[in-house]
């Protein structure tokens, strides 16, 4: 599959959606999958690998797919610092081993959580 972005057809592409549906390792993606689909595609092994875990594939397929990206090789996410730091406090209040202790914590230093964090 051509991926890539040239200056052809940039324009053209700028505004165009891509479904990717990842199957797994033993029964693939289904026949009426594959019957809608516009293409199909393998990742291509070398060595002893006989086949790539799921999450393992769709690394693979992702990467690529920014690096064939018209803003170019793999690039940062578009993720704002705001965002990236509800995202970073979600990770941390989930790896205490007693979840109400973060927020007890945050309380205690008249820190107030966002509605979205009620159900961590």
């Amino acid at each position: 599959m051509d991926w890539g972005q040239t200056a052809e057809n940039a324009n053209a592409n700028a505004n165009a959606k891509v479904c990717i549906v990842m199957g797994n390792e033993d029964r693939g993606i289904s026949q009426e999958m594959r019957d809608g689909a516009d293409g199909t595609f393998t990742l291509p092994m070398v060595g002893f690998a006989e086949s790539f875990n799921l999450s393992v594939a769709t690394a693979i397929t992702l990467a690529h797919l920014s690096a064939k990206g018209k803003d170019g090789p793999i690039r940062a996410g578009d993720l704002g610092e705001h965002e990236v730091n509800c995202l970073r406090l979600k990770w941390l209040m989930n790896s205490l081993a007693q979840k109400r202790m973060g927020k007890a914590l945050l309380r205690r230093h008249n820190i107030e959580l966002p509605p979205i964090f009620d159900k961590f």
